[in-house]
């Protein structure tokens, strides 16, 4: 069928939407040239696609639990997906991913009515490594709308509330996965972070969340957010079995190109790192973790107190200071905002890289926005809308502004780590938040409370260092998060020390 012509009204208002400036006379020969290039899109559409074939996996659809069933709403499918008789390291393990991962079959929407059961037919190269371990998927877990949002509560399958106390959100935008491993629904949740959404659910539940490196683990076939920020890594109860997982989904993704991974991945061997020491590691406590806006003393002193714990561990602790860390929150603010919104209405997808690109999460994504635009969550309403201004107002400029700050706080960080194996701070400056009024009674507030505790996580978001929220000693029954955070490609050392960690805090 061939693909439809525009319209002589829809070139001129294309060409006034560009400022082309088009002459009568320009019109009528744009009109008739830009029809005649439609015959190669013709020939584009009546070409096959590759299919990119998944693992002969046994995979039954189940529906979201009842809530005496799952009380803290981590849930928004049951499923089974498994691949009969394999053994490997993550054999009797119940796995949950994050709804924003593909698994071919089961029905995915981020959480959004805008993408309401969007079914893949595609595995995440992560969904096939889980399966060809042995691990056996069983639960598609909640997030916040399209992930944007650290607080746990804007989703469309409503609010992620926290075992800890349910009067308290899980956090976000994962928190249906650190809900899963925390209350025992899965042994091992995928998660994703651009901003935090792995380590904020994790320090306000009580769990262990790790955000890999950068590109050591391939992000093809999840949601996309922003391209240099996007993650995917594991909660779970133990540092073990993160690093369990990480030892299942590290490394270059050899069937297609990932843009966000280098060329080539050297994979540790993250398990033997748990030496249950810090021995001849040197730590640095970043002054300015402890200063981050909204910052509370009593959570401060929880992560000092876990932190006087290192040196009987082996370790040498110094405190340092990178005062351009207190830049991280405007400075990722404009990444993931304009970043993340471009992504949203290209389908989740970014052009100009040999990615692979699943052509029909971009249509429905497309027709999703175009029918039920109106359903984005207030929070994600409110980033589109002042992504789209600095778009036409700034055309970009503030994003590569940003982009270039980020990179030079890289190249800070990385001074830092000439010096010093990890860094310590806290991973997020609060406990969890109360949960909120809906959007009708009060919208500002709900907006605004989605972004406030980002500032250490994104930091390194924004370089890409691996990082871990381990749970130290809670404040007033809320748990709290230490994030150690070590240098590129050496999630081995970090691992360690929050197993490390761990072992003396149990």
């Amino acid at each position: 069928m061939p693909v439809r012509r525009p319209s002589r009204a829809d070139i001129i208002e294309l060409g006034n939407r560009r400022h082309l400036q088009l002459t009568e006379a320009e019109v009528d020969d744009m009109y008739e040239l830009v029809c005649e290039n439609m015959s190669l899109y013709d020939r584009l559409e009546q070409t096959p696609e590759p299919i990119r074939e998944s693992v002969p996996a046994i995979r039954t659809i189940g529906v979201r639990p009842e809530p005496k069933d799952d009380p803290y709403n981590a849930v928004t499918r049951l499923c089974s997906v498994q691949l009969p008789g394999v053994k490997g390291k993550l054999s009797g393990k119940t796995i949950g991913i994050k709804d924003t991962i593909t698994v071919a079959g089961i029905p995915m929407s981020g959480a959004s009515r805008v993408l309401y059961d969007f079914t893949p037919t595609m595995d995440a190269p992560i969904v096939t490594r889980i399966l060809e371990a042995g691990g056996h998927i069983t639960a598609m877990l909640n997030t916040d709308d399209f992930a944007f949002s650290g607080a746990g509560h804007t989703s469309a399958n409503g609010i992620m509330l926290n075992p800890a106390n349910p009067e308290y959100t899980a956090g976000g935008s994962s928190g249906g996965s650190a809900i899963a491993v925390g209350t025992g629904l899965v042994d091992i949740a995928m998660g994703g972070d651009q901003g935090g959404s792995i380590r904020i659910p994790a320090a306000w539940t009580g769990t262990v969340g790790h955000k890999p490196t950068h590109g050591l683990v391939p992000y093809t076939g999840i949601l996309g957010f922003d391209q240099t920020l996007d993650h995917i890594g594991p909660h779970s109860r133990t540092v073990e079995d993160s690093a369990l997982m990480l030892s299942v989904i590290a490394g270059k993704d050899h069937d297609v190109v990932d843009p966000r991974q280098p060329s080539s991945i050297e994979v540790q061997d993250y398990l033997g790192a748990l030496t249950g020491d810090l021995r001849g590691l040197r730590i640095a406590v970043v002054k300015e973790g402890f200063e981050m806006p909204f910052a509370g003393e009593d959570v401060n002193y929880s992560v000092r107190e876990a932190i006087r714990l290192l040196p009987s561990l082996g370790a040498t602790v110094e405190e340092i200071s990178v005062p351009q860390h207190l830049d991280v929150p405007f400075i990722w603010n404009s990444i993931a905002g304009e970043g993340g919104v471009t992504t949203f209405y290209a389908g989740h997808h970014s052009l100009q890289n040999k990615g692979w690109y699943d052509t029909r999460l971009m249509s429905a994504m497309g027709r999703g926005i175009k029918s039920h635009g109106g359903d984005f969550s207030p929070t994600a309403k409110a980033g589109i809308l002042v992504a789209a201004y600095m778009a036409e107002q700034y055309q970009g400029v503030f994003y590569g502004r940003a982009r270039n700050l980020a990179n030079a706080l890289t190249k800070i960080y990385n001074k830092v780590f000439e010096k010093y194996d990890l860094v310590v701070m806290p991973t997020t400056p609060q406990t969890a938040h109360s949960v909120p009024k809906s959007p009708e009674e009060d919208r500002k507030s709900f907006v605004r409370m989605a972004m406030s505790m980002v500032g250490n996580c994104a930091a390194f978001d924004l370089t890409g260092n691996p990082s871990i929220s381990v749970p130290c000693h809670d404040v007033k029954g809320l748990p709290v998060g230490l994030m150690f955070t070590g240098r590129s490609f050496d999630d081995a050392t970090v691992l360690r020390a929050g197993h490390a960690y761990e072992q003396v805090n149990r």
